[in-house]
């Protein structure tokens, strides 16, 4: 791996710690919609289509709304079911990226949306005082800001052309084997992280 310059980290599961997603639809999410109702919007990719940035936070919320069990229910309780997948982000993470941008161009690339990006960056300025993510990373990509989102051959072309990368000079860390593919056919070096178990072991052969 001696010929990698620029490293591209995934966010949620590498980065930032979430909670387990099918224990989050069941426990937080899933009571609070009419299922069948819900079930038709993913078949429709009204989820992928929000990290995408097709439509607004707004738009998003009046939607489900229009589905939920109470139709007294408010936006904030939607929003918090929403962002109780998204804990936290551990401090010897950051301890990683401080040690990697001393050797390494740093991208950071996520499927996210509008409503997870503010409550997530509300909780670094809460934690850490800043923003690390715009601080550590050379740049920051996020899904419903650019309107392509992983694994779309797309997300990949788009980071190679804004940023001039030469594919074999990448490595890519992600916690889903599906969105390494088309990265590791495009000449991308890749490496899955096991799912909120990134720590310095994982990264120490670039630090050497």
């Amino acid at each position: 791996m001696s010929s990698i310059q620029t490293i591209i980290f995934d966010f949620g599961g590498v980065l930032l710690n979430l909670k387990q997603e099918n224990n989050w639809r069941i426990e937080d999410f899933f009571p609070l919609f009419d299922l069948q109702k819900l079930n038709h919007l993913k078949e429709e990719n009204f989820f992928d289509d929000f990290e995408k940035g097709k439509f607004s936070a707004e738009e998003f919320l009046s939607k489900l709304k229009s589905i939920t069990i109470n139709s007294d229910i408010k936006n904030e309780t939607i929003i918090k079911a929403w962002n109780n997948i998204l804990l936290d982000i551990p401090a010897h993470r950051v301890s990683i990226i401080q040690q990697l941008k001393t050797k390494y161009k740093l991208i950071l690339l996520s499927n996210t949306n509008s409503i997870h990006t503010q409550k997530f960056t509300e909780d670094m300025l809460e934690n850490f005082g800043e923003d690390i993510l715009h601080k550590y990373f050379n740049t920051v990509y996020y899904s419903q800001e650019i309107g392509y989102r992983k694994p779309e051959k797309e997300i990949y072309n788009f980071v190679m052309e804004q940023q001039q990368l030469n594919p074999k000079n990448i490595l890519f860390l992600d916690d889903k084997s599906e969105n390494l593919e088309i990265p590791k056919a495009l000449g991308w070096q890749t490496q899955q992280v096991n799912f909120n178990k990134l720590s310095i072991v994982d990264v120490q052969h670039l630090l050497n």
